[in-house]
């Protein structure tokens, strides 16, 4: 995996909206103070990055988008909490590797529009077919949100970079993808002379 494309291509979202993605985070982190807000927000936010990778526009109001799914993301963060805090309960080792294994899970609920439990099953799936890839991408996005953390407002920033690079890698991950991955896929040209109804098509790699 081009881990170098991956950020590039993140980057090049993010600074494309760089003021949108930081207020909806801000609105994001002040309206998850109710708590039950939490999951709907998270997902508004995902929905925006994929919709900035994409290349479709976005507005700040666009975090909001996650109390239409208002139920599935709460599943989804329910199952999900669960099945880490029992990892994390088998001594830790299990939930890190769980935590790793779930990185395309909340892209997914979002790209596929999943119920919450497909989302976890196919992210699972995906995890354990690409591990290393996927420690390696979940390690840095880890390192890119302690920093985050540490600096004044620097989750402002850090925040929709690693949902960003979440969704473009989960992108990259998913094989016939329904959703065309427009904004920063690669492409080639498909030579099929046994139809000239296919010459000149292109398909993301």
């Amino acid at each position: 995996m081009d881990y170098e494309k991956i950020f590039s291509d993140t980057w090049d979202v993010f600074k494309e909206n760089f003021v949108t993605y930081i207020i909806a985070t801000l609105v994001a982190m002040i309206g998850s103070i109710l708590i039950v807000t939490i999951a709907p927000l998270f997902y508004g936010l995902v929905d925006m990055a994929v919709r900035g990778v994409k290349g479709e526009p976005i507005d700040y109001k666009d975090v909001f988008s996650g109390f239409d799914h208002f139920v599935r993301s709460w599943v989804f963060a329910i199952v999900a909490g669960f099945l880490l805090l029992v990892g994390y309960l088998l001594l830790i080792i299990p939930g890190i590797i769980l935590l790793i294994l779930l990185l395309y899970a909340f892209p997914l609920l979002v790209i596929r529009g999943y119920s919450g439990i497909d989302a976890i099953k196919e992210s699972i799936e995906i995890g354990k077919n690409n591990f290393l890839d996927t420690a390696i991408i979940s390690i840095i996005l880890w390192i890119i949100s302690g920093i985050g953390s540490y600096v004044v407002f620097g989750s402002l920033i850090t925040t929709p970079i690693v949902v960003i690079a979440s969704v473009v890698v989960t992108y990259r991950m998913i094989e016939n993808n329904d959703t065309a991955y427009t904004y920063v896929a690669d492409f080639e040209e498909v030579d099929d002379t046994s139809s000239d109804a296919n010459e000149g098509v292109q398909r993301p790699l």
